[in-house]
């Protein structure tokens, strides 16, 4: 049993763990457990049947894993604070612990996405997306390239200079992804205006045909660079058929941002208390 910091010999139990559990949400992903842990203060405990993790404020992410660790979990922790819990999460809850109660976090949801609809665009949901797009392309000198050894020193510098328009943001966890960018087997792109860069993106595998999306920043505000810089990126992926961008954490601009996006459904996540 591992109790506290994960290192990357723990990704192949908890994706063990996920896998035969079927656990799909990028909350209980290795890459975001491992990335996030200094912004979040996840201390995370991993068994051979289970995981699960505490935050610094002492609330837990809902145990992945059997019915019996789940169940062991739950009657050992009276009182805590449980958050990211999907609906048959909440379920179970209730059939051991009968004066549960649990209520829809909006903030944590995930979006996910169709990969082949964020290439093609097509159809009348994508208009507005569409129109952006061309009028950025069209409009900038602007070009892209993956992101590699040589080239990452320029995501750095984004990162350098970007600050959060709402919120603590990100910075840590957006970090961590780029110093392990190998090691985690993460894939990005730069978008570069008048040969600058600006923007960047870069995600990961997290089992079952789907990429997490960690990290998405920029510094420029010129309308459709978001837009231009996952669409460029979302070409170069292969063995990838839907993309998790994570929640909106409450955002009003984020939101309305990832819904212009047309997410193909949502992980609709829960909290409560045990």
């Amino acid at each position: 049993m591992n109790n506290g910091k994960l290192t990357l010999s723990d990704r192949e139990k908890i994706d063990r763990i996920r896998e035969k559990y079927g656990h799909r949400c990028a909350s209980h992903s290795f890459l975001s457990l491992y990335i996030y842990e200094e912004s979040f203060g996840y201390e995370t405990t991993v068994c051979e049947d289970g995981f699960f993790a505490v935050n610094r404020d002492g609330a837990y992410l809902f145990p992945c894993g059997s019915d019996g660790f789940k169940r062991e979990f739950l009657l050992c922790r009276k009182g805590a604070k449980v958050y990211m819990m999907r609906e048959e999460d909440c379920a179970f809850a209730k059939s051991v612990l009968a004066d549960f109660t649990c209520e829809e976090d909006e903030n944590e949801s995930e979006y996910v996405y169709d990969l082949n609809e964020q290439i093609t665009l097509q159809g009348h949901k994508f208009q507005r997306v569409r129109a952006k797009l061309s009028k950025f392309t069209r409009e900038n000198a602007v070009s892209s390239a993956r992101i590699t050894e040589e080239n990452v020193k320029d995501a750095y510098y984004i990162l350098s200079r970007w600050s959060p328009k709402e919120g603590a943001g990100d910075i840590a966890g957006a970090k961590k992804a780029l110093d392990c960018f190998s090691e985690l087997g993460l894939s990005g792109l730069i978008s570069y205006l008048d040969g600058e860069p600006v923007g960047y993106v870069c995600g990961g595998d997290i089992g079952s045909g789907v990429l997490m999306l960690c990290s998405a920043k920029q510094i420029s505000d010129i309308q459709g660079l978001n837009i231009y810089t996952k669409y460029e990126y979302y070409k170069t992926l292969s063995g990838v058929t839907l993309v998790n961008t994570e929640s909106d954490h409450g955002s009003a601009g984020i939101r309305m941002h990832k819904n212009d996006l047309r997410p193909v459904c949502m992980n609709t996540m829960f909290k409560g208390v045990l």
